[in-house]
């Protein structure tokens, strides 16, 4: 089949359109994966979402990705817990090159601190400016800088206490959220 009837029948455009979905669907559970491990404390989770040799640029600190994971537990530590949001994400692919991408995440981060009121309990606003590659089928993380947007105090006077009996969050590994699969309940 020549490639103009391929244009015209859409097949390719199709087959490259699936393509483009995957890999940004990929690139996206990639970044969730980071979140979902800097909140449980799952550094095995974190350093999925990266290539093993990837570079990080977060405020003062530049370094490897087990250097990250170091420097974030420090912080996330003296936390009761954290919650990272994404929300807008752009996904770019290199037009010179298919197994690159960039992407620019939004996002904000709750992080309270029982051991700092109030300064402790921070709100913070930033993005994400993430480069991709595909390597081995899995699109990870290259290299990352984190843009510091905004940063507030969430005053403890006007946080309410979990009701008693609440289901509440974990990260030591007991999280509802990671526990394996069980019998199904249909």
């Amino acid at each position: 089949m020549s490639m103009a009837a391929m244009e015209s029948d859409g097949h390719d455009t199709d087959r490259d359109g699936l393509r483009t979905l995957l890999a940004e669907r990929d690139i996206e559970r990639a970044l969730l994966r980071y979140c979902r491990g800097v909140d449980r404390m799952d550094a095995g989770l974190v350093r999925s979402a990266f290539h093993p040799d990837a570079r990080v640029c977060m405020g003062e600190f530049t370094g490897s990705v087990d250097e990250l994971v170091a420097v974030i537990w420090k912080l996330v530590g003296r936390r009761t817990m954290t919650m990272h949001y994404l929300t807008n994400t752009l996904v770019e692919f290199d037009p010179a090159d298919p197994a690159r991408a960039r992407s620019e995440s939004y996002g904000f981060a709750l992080q309270p601190s029982t051991a700092e009121p109030p300064k402790g309990n921070l709100i913070n606003g930033f993005r994400y400016l993430d480069t991709f590659t595909l390597t081995r089928g899995q699109w990870r993380i290259a290299e990352r800088v984190t843009v510091s947007e905004w940063l507030r105090v969430d005053d403890p006077a006007g946080q309410w206490p979990l009701p008693a009996g609440a289901t509440t969050g974990s990260r030591d590994g007991t999280d509802l959220a990671v526990q394996p699969w069980g019998p199904s309940t249909r």
